[in-house]
């Protein structure tokens, strides 16, 4: 049985990878995909995203927004793939309302690195922190931006493995 992260004094440290190597084909296609909405720009701004035009790939991204000043980080959308994997729907929720301790700072650290250097970035790593029996995971993790600085939204797509 694949230990879980259920309490706030346990770590999630996923591994960075900005080379962006892919084992799944439906984050290959997300990267893809924003990689042409940007068109030449640092990132593209959120409207730039049409779920229309990627339909089969909405079960696997999470929009993740971006307030500043104090930073705060919050669930603005999950698709069906990653809360059926994680057994929780977080919509709706700050990152400070769902998680604590050690655990929020880990994962709140994972955005930053998305935040700061305004560069999509991928993860993977076992998936302990999911109420089913996954092995593993791999996300990407997309910036969006309204004013073509500042990062405001993170779209992330995430698959876990069996």
């Amino acid at each position: 049985m694949v230990k879980r992260i259920d309490q706030p004094s346990q770590r999630f440290q996923p591994i960075a990878d900005r080379t962006l190597d892919f084992r799944s084909d439906n984050l290959r296609q997300l990267h893809r995909y924003w990689d042409e909405k940007r068109a030449g720009r640092a990132m593209p701004q959120r409207p730039d995203i049409d779920p229309t035009e990627i339909p089969t790939l909405l079960s696997h991204i999470a929009l993740i927004g971006v307030e500043t000043d104090p930073r705060r980080l919050y669930y603005r959308l999950i698709g069906t793939h990653i809360t059926q994997a994680l057994g929780r729907d977080h919509t709706g929720k700050y990152f400070d309302e769902a998680f604590r301790g050690l655990m929020l700072e880990d994962i709140t650290r994972v955005y930053d690195g998305v935040i700061v250097s305004r560069a999509p970035i991928r993860y993977s790593g076992k998936a302990l922190y999911s109420k089913n029996e996954y092995r593993d995971y791999e996300s990407v993790h997309l910036p969006l931006s309204q004013d073509g600085e500042t990062v405001s939204v993170i779209m992330v797509g995430q698959e876990y493995f069996a």
